[in-house]
């Protein structure tokens, strides 16, 4: 039996039938589960535009919502309904609104009480009262979880072999037994805050790997969320231990493209010039000994976000130039020339995501995720 979280009084109102019809369907509820809450090491939790734009979808259907704070014991906050039993179309809006802003204040202002964090125990609590039908699950957090089974403090597990990962929690009959058929939604993967040190490249990019193969082999699917987390930790919270992260990583999967971030590289605005070239050589030269160990020619891909262009010409050709002043960069660092090379594919590309919501807005947070540069070994596409 769930707990049935009360985050404010009087949310549902109730209308008489009117000429605008029985508004309030009840008949196909879509529960989303919702992992989030302020923890050390971390920036502070704030629920971006594209997660709330899944609490409010559950809530249009009038589903439900089950929050969990991934504490080093999970906290069940408990499950709330979204939506409304109103009749008449504009009570029912206007109720379905008021609970989205209150829902995502409450989410906002969560903050773990017991010390560590446990992101995948807090999966699992938030997928068991999903339904059939499930809106998904929202992650918000770093990803960097320092509870057993899943630590990755002090024991090497951030370089781990994401198929090794899955294998021992497979066999130690470990993983969410509810996410057959979810999507969980993942913000601020990766993204640190206080006393953990910010991940390279290729610690960022195998997190991601360790836990979208997780997440897939209990029967889910990974999609990360495109604003990345940032700022301060909150104040006066319970200890994290901080995961260690080697300079140098030797572990890359050259299986997979590896994704740089525009936000890790900060390119100038329409240009292929880096606006802090120290800081963007510091996050390449962790890829060096990595594409010298690899061995193999690594092509250096650069996109770009389409921001309501109706031509791919002078994306194409910026994308291309990015492309060209990270392998300038990687030469500068040591990489062998003969081991690089170059391409530009502009907003044209399986991994693009569009940039407009369904009212035609235009959404900069997402094309920020469209602007990118990757790395593929000889034989991995873009997308994997």
């Amino acid at each position: 039996m769930g707990v049935v979280l009360v985050v404010a009084a009087g949310l549902t109102a109730c209308a008489p039938a009117t000429a605008s019809g029985q508004a309030c369907d009840q008949s196909h509820k879509r529960n989303l589960g919702v992992v989030a809450g302020s923890t050390a090491n971390a920036p502070a939790v704030a629920l971006p535009a594209s997660a709330s734009a899944q609490v409010q979808a559950a809530g249009k259907t009038n589903g439900s919502v089950t929050v969990v704070v991934p504490s080093g014991t999970p906290q069940v906050m408990g499950t709330t309904a979204l939506g409304s039993s109103a009749q008449d179309a504009i009570v029912c809006q206007n109720d379905q609104r008021t609970k989205l802003t209150q829902i995502t204040s409450y989410i906002d202002g969560l903050k773990a009480s017991a010390p560590e964090v446990d992101f995948l125990g807090a999966i699992d609590q938030a997928a068991r009262n999903l339904g059939s039908d499930p809106m998904g699950v929202i992650v918000v957090g770093s990803g960097l979880q320092t509870t057993d089974p899943l630590n990755f403090a002090g024991t090497g597990l951030l370089y781990a072999d994401p198929a090794q990962v899955v294998a021992d929690l497979t066999a130690r009959k470990l993983l969410p037994a509810d996410l057959k058929g979810v999507t969980v939604y993942w913000s601020g993967m990766g993204d640190t805050a206080g006393a953990q040190q910010p991940l390279t490249v290729p610690a960022r990019s195998n997190l991601e790997a360790i836990w979208s193969a997780v997440i897939a082999a209990a029967g889910g699917t990974l999609s990360l969320l495109p604003e990345p987390a940032s700022g301060s930790a909150a104040a006066g919270l319970p200890a994290v231990t901080a995961v260690t992260v080697e300079p140098v990583s030797t572990k890359t999967d050259w299986s997979k493209p590896v994704v740089i971030r525009n936000s890790e590289l900060l390119f100038t605005k329409d240009t292929a010039s880096f606006s802090d070239p120290a800081a963007a050589q510091t996050v390449l030269a962790t890829l060096v000994p990595a594409i010298e160990q690899n061995g193999k020619p690594v092509t250096i891909t650069g996109t770009a976000s389409k921001d309501q262009a109706t031509d791919n010409t002078a994306d194409t050709a910026l994308s291309l130039k990015r492309a060209e002043t990270v392998k300038a960069a990687l030469v500068g660092l040591g990489v062998p020339a003969s081991l690089l090379q170059t391409a530009g594919v502009g907003f044209e590309w399986c991994g693009w995501k569009k940039e407009t919501d369904a009212s035609g807005a235009y959404s900069d947070a997402v094309a920020e995720q469209n602007r990118t540069v990757i790395l593929t070994s000889a034989g991995v596409g873009l997308c994997g």
